[in-house]
């Protein structure tokens, strides 16, 4: 689950920082409930499970209650008795499990091998999507147990589970991340992308696929950026999705003798303009300072606020050479 930003949710759907100006804003308008409920019944239900034989491993691989959250409300942290209260949504999540009659109805049935959700995980890792991102997306705690099944240690896996991926492999398989690191992480580790496997033998331990090590090529490159473009993706987000930027991504075509979408010649000129304005600004600035007869080395470039040396607009930093090599000449 993230937030409408894009991060990961914290509490009531939103990410840390919305969630801080959130609670700011309805305190200063006097409005501000707190999330939390008492702990008395939610205390007496793990009580009840653990009765029945539901300990909290269980509790944890089976209906995602973190190990940690169970311990403070049964004994609390150091120092500390039980907790008196629990986050309301923690409360209806534990609530909601139901006690056993018998300890046979809850014999492992519903579980099966780990490998096949592991290795879509680690796919879409492969695919530019983080570890933390996913589990998010799936609306798991992120503890010991998920890392366990990133990295292939976990043997069994409650079967929502394995359907929860199976659903996120098939949304996210063909749509490319944005991560980099993990990108790296999963080429360090050798974890393959998702057309590396095939679909129908994934969950089967006897099948190792058939890697052939090849470069990416620009056809590659301008396959996966058309895709993006036809599944309703912005040409700047789709620039993004496959590494480069608008303004590259048409140099890119224009090498090729391909026809530049004309999605992508908009952005990428508006791209380009904007960089040119930018730096006629800063140069008109070192000018300026020129003409005062004070050194330029503290001076920001306006087009990406580095200093006016910036390799990433020589432009400015040639001009501010040439001025000041000409007005420190003896005349």
């Amino acid at each position: 689950m993230t937030c409408q930003c894009g991060k990961p949710v914290k509490a009531r759907g939103m990410c840390e920082m919305h969630y801080a100006q959130h609670h700011r804003r309805q305190r200063a308008y006097g409005r501000w409930t707190p999330d939390l409920v008492d702990a008395q019944p939610v205390r007496e239900h793990i009580l009840k499970l653990r009765d029945a034989g539901v300990g909290n491993k269980r509790l944890e691989e089976e209906f995602g209650v973190p190990h940690s959250t169970i311990q403070h409300l049964l004994y609390g942290q150091r120092g500390y008795g039980p907790s008196k209260q629990v986050r309301q949504a923690t409360a209806d999540r534990i609530l909601q499990i139901p006690v056993p009659r018998t300890g046979v109805e809850f014999v492992r049935q519903d579980r099966v091998p780990a490998l096949g959700t592991t290795r879509r995980l680690q796919a879409l890792v492969a695919n530019g999507y983080s570890q933390t991102d996913l589990i998010s997306r799936l609306g798991w705690p992120e503890n010991g147990s998920t890392s366990e099944l990133f990295l292939g240690q976990s043997r069994n896996i409650a079967v929502r589970r394995a359907r929860d991926v199976t659903s996120l492999f098939a949304q996210l398989q063909m749509v490319p991340g944005t991560d980099r690191k993990a990108r790296h992480r999963a080429k360090a580790k050798g974890w393959l992308p998702p057309l590396a496997w095939d679909e129908d033998r994934i969950d089967d331990p006897t099948y190792e696929p058939e890697v052939v090590d090849k470069p990416r090529t620009a056809e590659d490159l301008f396959s996966d950026f058309e895709y993006l473009l036809s599944m309703g993706v912005g040409a700047e987000e789709a620039s993004r999705r496959v590494g480069m930027l608008p303004a590259s991504m048409k140099r890119r075509y224009e090498r090729h003798g391909r026809r530049c979408p004309a999605a992508l010649t908009s952005v990428a000129w508006q791209q380009i303009m904007t960089g040119f304005s930018a730096d006629v600004k800063a140069a008109a600035a070192v000018r300026a300072m020129v003409a005062a007869k004070s050194k330029p080395t503290g001076v920001l470039c306006q087009g990406c606020v580095h200093f006016v040396e910036c390799s990433s607009h020589r432009f400015v930093a040639r001009t501010a050479a040439a001025a000041f090599t000409s007005a420190e000449k003896p005349s």
